[in-house]
């Protein structure tokens, strides 16, 4: 079966039925059209792989067809049907570029071989789009690890100072130079120690997670995801998100971790961004993990309510995105490759209920499920 989705435009309509019948036992999707004016008002919305159509037909003619397609920026490959008595059309169709022409009497067979060397056109190409879609997600990944290590570099002096600053406090307290008879100047070393240790192992994490991996390691799932944890701290503090986690102590991997931290902090990310928007205190990240056979199986569940049903299919297309400009449409898809490529495991998305606290909820569940890597195993 041939992959592609095309529409056949044909005002004889014997022969339009004819073409339907054989093209239908073959290609994937057909739609067809007796009149030319109903095909140009479908096809925007049909969004065909291709389009035959015939040259000479009433109302609208095979070239003018396309020229208005070309106005309206539809770039479909088109192949006109013509006869040889047509040929004051050959010259405007050439410079139009269509895809090709075929005589009639229609060669259906010829057709048929014509459409499955362009789906193996059109795989390649998509194939080449994916790898500079890959290299422009690379781009932007390695743009934003230097641009950390450049925030890094920037934040160590103040970082040292302040911390300098809050030791020499003490030590002229201890030295009798300072009064603090209730201790309030402890607490505010103490606090800004903390405060500084947090900021340098966050911008530590960071600059770790944007790292990629080149050995595999083998590591509990459960310090993967207190790493994680620690990175969405503060956001999910701020916006009063609960993240309940079930996860089995001794539940562990071989393989990349930063690479799966990257993952995760791409799905809870877009749950956060989703939660924020709820009205009520019901926001909830639940994170299960346990094995199953061989697998380490690692589910994401969000009580923002799901994502609608007719795009939940397309989350992990590369620049799908419902966040309009806010969005790049990268984070799924490159989790997506991410997963199958270097992880050796699937990921998954669904609409589920779950229950906490005798309350029941409605979110995104993610399901990732990770095979273990041979850790002796050359990468």
């Amino acid at each position: 079966m041939i992959n592609l989705k095309i529409v056949v435009i044909e005002d004889d309509e014997f022969l339009l039925n004819k073409i339907a019948r054989v093209l239908k036992r073959e290609i994937m999707s057909v739609y067809t059209f007796k009149n030319p004016v109903e095909a140009l008002e479908k096809i925007p919305e049909l969004a065909p792989d291709i389009i035959v159509s015939d040259i000479n037909m009433p109302e609208i003619n095979g070239i003018e067809l396309y020229k208005i397609l070309k106005d309206q920026n539809i770039e479909i490959p088109i192949i006109l049907a013509s006869a040889f008595s047509e040929p004051e059309y050959f010259i405007e169709a050439i410079k139009l570029k269509v895809k090709n022409f075929i005589v009639k009497p229609i060669d259906l067979d010829d057709l048929i071989q014509e459409l499955k060397l362009f789906e193996k056109e059109l795989q390649s190409t998509e194939e080449q789009l994916q790898r500079e879609r890959m290299l422009v997600i690379q781009s932007k990944m390695a743009a934003m690890g230097e641009m950390l290590g450049n925030i890094a570099h920037q934040w160590k002096q103040p970082l040292n100072t302040i911390s300098i600053c809050a030791s020499n406090l003490k030590i002229q307290k201890e030295m009798g130079y300072i009064q603090d008879k209730d201790n309030v100047l402890d607490d505010m070393t103490e606090n800004i120690s903390k405060s500084i240790k947090y900021m340098t192992d966050t911008i530590n994490d960071f600059q770790n997670y944007l790292k990629p991996n080149k050995l595999e390691t083998c590591f509990y799932l459960k310090d993967t995801i207190n790493k994680v944890e620690s990175l969405v701290s503060a956001l999910c503090k701020t916006n009063s998100i609960q993240i309940i986690k079930n996860i089995k102590n001794d539940v562990h991997l071989c393989s990349f971790q930063n690479e799966l931290i990257q993952v995760l902090i791409n799905i809870i990310k877009n749950s956060i961004d989703e939660l924020i928007h709820l009205d009520n205190d019901d926001r909830i990240i639940k994170i299960d993990i346990y094995s199953e056979d061989e697998a380490q199986v690692i589910i994401i569940h969000d009580s923002a309510g799901g994502i609608p049903e007719n795009i939940i299919k397309k989350v992990f297309e590369p620049y799908f995105t419902t966040k309009k400009e806010e969005g790049t449409g990268i984070g799924l898809y490159m989790s997506k490759q991410i997963v199958s490529g270097h992880l050796n495991g699937t990921i998954e998305v669904s609409n589920e209920k779950f229950i906490v606290d005798n309350k029941e909820h409605v979110g995104a569940k993610f399901i990732l499920k990770l095979n273990p890597f041979d850790i002796n195993q050359e990468v």
